[in-house]
């Protein structure tokens, strides 16, 4: 009896090992870098707002499931802070807003997510902070903080154990396990209106992991991530922008995702990204009609885990927030210049 829950605490600490090495996995992370670093929102003059679902390992009971809703924006607090006017027309196919820098940017953000594999799940809240300033006339610095709440989960119905209704395997993990923790990330980026470099590290107190009573000899270990990207382009329609994605975490391979994709009148996409543990990664979207945008991954696995992996699915939908059109402020602009070309008018006719 003994031996059979040892044998069972060891095989569930083997797993939620490999759980905890593995956060939340996105295709769209290069191009949405908020999603992995704090510091990473208020790029933009515009508010933005996600909500991302996506399935992995289609056909296979317990495959991962990961579900997120984020949104980060400027807050003013200068003259030159804040959102700018976007959209203000409601365009249908409209030009995504371009990068901001030469300013200081305070910035805040917010993210909820539900992590699921196996029997495990992980639900977290987290806030953010970031604050922005100019590096140099083409380069801004920013760093950010996050800090927030996960719940931690051991379903025991999803368990399959060597000797079914194991009295000592029900009396310490039976019921339902979890574990509540507060945890944070940090990053830092540097951008400029075609380059983006970002460093973050996300379960930056490496909480110990203990269900129920019982500790295990596993942590939600930190994990390293460093993004980086560039566009070029080519003419006013077509641009290109190849990313690289670094992924580190302790005991685990290093993972690179590096690809690219082709933009077209700054509002529609498609790219093609390769996973070194052996994944391609299609994508296409666009932006579709009132300040919302569309995001569609297809993930397929390639080399030896080809027949394990049938296929993952993920799509996003987006929306970006500006200031609404100032009327008044327009009519104000547009009455000094009547004003200014009626002085001029008669000058014009005194001379």
């Amino acid at each position: 009896m003994k031996t059979i829950f040892n044998t069972a605490i060891l095989t569930l600490a083997l797993a939620l090992g490999s759980f905890a090495q593995q956060e939340y996995q996105f295709a769209n992370t290069a191009f949405n870098p908020y999603l992995l670093n704090p510091a990473a929102g208020g790029l933009t003059d515009v508010a933005q707002f996600d909500v991302i679902a996506r399935t992995q390992w289609l056909g296979y009971d317990g495959a991962p499931r990961t579900f997120l809703v984020s949104g980060s924006s400027q807050l003013n607090f200068s003259p030159t802070g804040g959102l700018s006017e976007f959209n203000v027309r409601d365009e249908s196919l409209f030009k995504s807003p371009k990068v901001t820098i030469g300013k200081s940017k305070h910035v805040v953000g917010g993210k909820m997510w539900s992590d699921a594999i196996g029997p495990f799940s992980k639900t977290s809240v987290q806030l953010s902070y970031a604050y922005h300033i100019p590096l140099s006339r083409t380069l801004n610095v920013g760093a950010g903080l996050g800090m927030g709440y996960s719940h931690f989960r051991l379903d025991p119905s999803k368990v399959v154990l060597y000797q079914e209704n194991d009295p000592t395997f029900n009396q310490f993990l039976g019921g339902t396990s979890q574990q509540s923790i507060f945890d944070a990330q940090a990053g830092l980026v540097v951008y400029g209106k075609n380059v983006f470099l970002g460093l973050s590290t996300t379960q930056a107190f490496k909480n110990q992991v203990r269900l129920n009573n019982v500790a295990l000899e596993s942590n939600f270990n930190r994990h390293y991530f460093i993004v980086a990207k560039y566009r070029i382009d080519f003419n006013d329609v077509l641009a290109f922008e190849p990313m690289m994605v670094f992924k580190f975490a302790q005991h685990s391979p290093m993972s690179v995702d590096f690809g690219g994709r082709f933009t077209m009148n700054q509002n529609l996409w498609f790219g093609l990204q390769y996973r070194t543990n052996n994944a391609l990664v299609f994508q296409f979207g666009g932006n579709i009609i009132k300040n919302l945008y569309l995001n569609y991954s297809y993930e397929q696995s390639v080399g030896r885990i080809a027949t394990a992996g049938n296929g993952s699915h993920e799509i996003g939908i987006g929306y970006y927030l500006g200031k609404n059109r100032n009327v008044d402020k327009e009519l104000r602009q547009n009455k000094k210049e009547g004003e200014i070309e009626i002085k001029e008018s008669e000058k014009t006719q005194l001379q």
